[in-house]
């Protein structure tokens, strides 16, 4: 995949994760408290960890955020963006 920071690498990672974002982005956007948004932003990012291990995780997040924010939800889309997460999955 091309550098991070790249329009293009940020393109080729759209297009594969795309299913991961579509449906993140929705159970993220649907929630209507915090700690149903926590959860499922929790959700969304270890199920990425698993199906990809964290390498891309960052470039993911970001992706995210930018998902949940063109549904109109800001602060949720601020809180994915600040999410930190361990990832203990097998795939690292």
């Amino acid at each position: 995949m091309p550098k991070a920071n790249s329009g293009a690498a940020a393109a080729t990672a759209r297009l594969t994760y795309a299913v991961e974002l579509a449906r993140g982005s929705s159970h993220i956007s649907s929630t209507l408290t915090p700690e149903t948004e926590r959860r499922a932003i929790v959700e969304t990012v270890a199920e990425f960890c698993e199906l990809y291990g964290e390498t891309n995780l960052p470039l993911f997040q970001k992706l995210l955020a930018e998902e949940v924010q063109q549904r109109g939800k800001n602060e949720a889309a601020l809180a994915v963006a600040q999410f930190k997460f361990a990832c203990n999955c097998s795939l690292r």
